[in-house]
């Protein structure tokens, strides 16, 4: 009977001990799974493409085109080179312009027909001034701008060689209009489709020529904005001596209006120093209304000084001639005691 109650005892304190270990976990929490973070719809950001800026064309719409002359074709040259454009204030936005040398003085003298600038530099401080001219036809003529630009160049990166007393006044382009259409025939002439170097007041006619076909010379002497403004230039300035470079009769003709004939011994100095041909006059057609002639009949020696082909610039014999005009405008007898003028 002791024996029965004892394992009826150890009995009720196992059960006793079960339910109280179930309770316990009863009251341990259940752990729920770890929150994944919500899915959130974020709007997505697509880069939009960047359109390139349009190019803007420059378009020549000539303003005046006289009905009863035509423009003279150029026979087909192989080796025209592409002559890029000297800098010209007013140029289209869009017209590929390079840009000139810096330079001491840089000024306008005018505008052409189609309202670009005429730009020129001055170099050197002495009262004699040399002027020198390229870009009165541009076109197949263009070589001469690239010319003006190597001379603008050369003279000031050495200045000593602009003599003492003596001042170098350079026009690229005097034709920025007819430069702006390229290596073709109608860039011969200005923006009205005169021919600009035969719109000048010496022996003018209304009948003018570009080898045997007649061209525009204006409706009269110094119809022209970009003639007139040189002109006005030459007339208040009085260069010492000009000379104005086109191609390519390989030639220095020496500007003559009736028989003033100043211009003559000018010519042989350049001849002399470049290489050029010298001493006859232009007989290939007739020329008038020229440029060097009118400066001729101011009585200041003026000279057309025609490359010997369209491609080159021809520098490097033109250099010489340019340091000859100076030394003969400064004395021709003492000028040997400089020594760039004896070399």
């Amino acid at each position: 009977m002791s024996l029965c109650k004892s394992l009826l005892f150890i009995i009720l304190i196992l059960a006793a001990g079960c339910q109280s270990s179930s309770s316990t976990l009863d009251r341990i929490p259940t752990l729920s799974p770890t929150p994944q973070p919500l899915a959130i719809n974020r709007p997505t950001r697509t880069p939009r493409p960047i359109q390139a800026a349009p190019t803007l064309t420059a378009t020549f719409v000539p303003t005046h085109t006289p009905p009863h002359f035509s423009v003279p074709t150029q026979p087909p040259v192989a080796d025209l080179p592409t002559v890029p454009p000297t800098a010209v204030a007013g140029t289209p936005i869009g017209t590929p312009v390079p840009t000139l040398p810096p330079a001491a003085e840089t000024f306008v003298i005018g505008q052409s027909a189609q309202g670009r600038d005429i730009l020129a530099w001055r170099i050197g401080t002495g009262s004699k001034v040399l002027l020198l001219v390229g870009g009165v036809h541009t076109g197949f003529e263009s070589n001469t701008v690239l010319l003006l630009n190597e001379m603008i160049r050369y003279f000031e990166s050495a200045p000593a060689d602009v003599l003492p007393g003596l001042s170098l006044v350079l026009i690229p382009v005097l034709n920025p209009d007819g430069l702006m259409l390229g290596r073709v025939s109608a860039g011969r002439f200005n923006g009205n489709g005169v021919d600009l170097n035969r719109n000048w007041g010496c022996e003018w006619s209304e009948n003018a020529y570009w080898r045997d076909q007649l061209v525009n010379p204006g409706s009269r002497p110094f119809s022209e904005p970009e003639s007139r403004a040189l002109a006005e230039w030459i007339r208040n300035t009085r260069p010492a001596a000009a000379i104005f470079y086109h191609s390519a009769a390989a030639g220095v003709f020496a500007g003559d209006c009736e028989g003033q004939g100043v211009s003559t011994v000018f010519a042989a100095v350049l001849g002399e120093a470049t290489g050029y041909a010298y001493g006859q006059p232009f007989t290939a057609y007739p020329v008038t209304g020229t440029a060097s002639s009118w400066i001729d009949e101011l009585g200041i020696p003026s000279v057309d000084l025609e490359l010997s082909g369209t491609r080159e610039s021809e520098f490097a014999r033109n250099r010489l001639g340019v340091i000859a005009a100076q030394c003969w405008l400064i004395d021709p007898v003492q000028t040997p005691s400089i020594p760039i003028c004896s070399a």
